[in-house]
């Protein structure tokens, strides 16, 4: 099998982010009009922190877009996360997916994460919380996963 990278953007993320890099880029537009209007302190100032804002909105939107989830022919990788972010499928027994889909005014958006839940064969539990992610997302992460596991058991056999 092909290694495969799924990318997880929460549904909200994505067009508040792009949102902010329009409002970063017409800013910056405006700001290089100034400066060729005006030639003073506060126009270069106001450049000078819209170039700023502009190297900040281009490394927020990297890093939104690099999160997800690289799946390999030997292991499940988490990119989000900064250690312990890789799980080798010979290490894992099953896998669950969560994903709290009831109607409540009281629960907040971390009650509303995604998990997957991974009992692994030394008898421990290592739960990944996601994030806000569609449940097609999920579905096709634990689809993805789950005939990696069925193909690893199957060469150990």
């Amino acid at each position: 099998m092909q290694d495969k990278f799924i990318r997880i953007i929460s549904p909200i993320s994505l067009p508040a982010v792009l949102l902010f890099d329009g409002a970063v880029g017409y800013y910056f537009v405006v700001a290089f009009k100034k400066i060729l209007e005006d030639e003073s302190v506060f126009s270069a100032l106001f450049l000078i922190i819209q170039i700023v804002a502009v190297v900040i909105a281009f490394l927020t939107t990297r890093e939104v877009l690099r999160h997800g989830v690289k799946i390999t022919d030997k292991s499940v990788e988490f990119t989000a996360l900064d250690s312990n972010n890789k799980v080798f499928f010979d290490e894992i027994e099953r896998v669950e997916v969560l994903k709290d889909t009831k109607a409540s005014l009281k629960k907040n958006f971390v009650s509303r994460y995604s998990s997957l839940i991974f009992y692994l064969s030394d008898d421990t539990v290592l739960t990944v919380e996601l994030g806000i992610t569609t449940k097609k997302k999920l579905a096709l992460i634990e689809q993805e996963i789950t005939s990696r596991l069925v193909k690893t058991e199957e060469e150990a056999e």
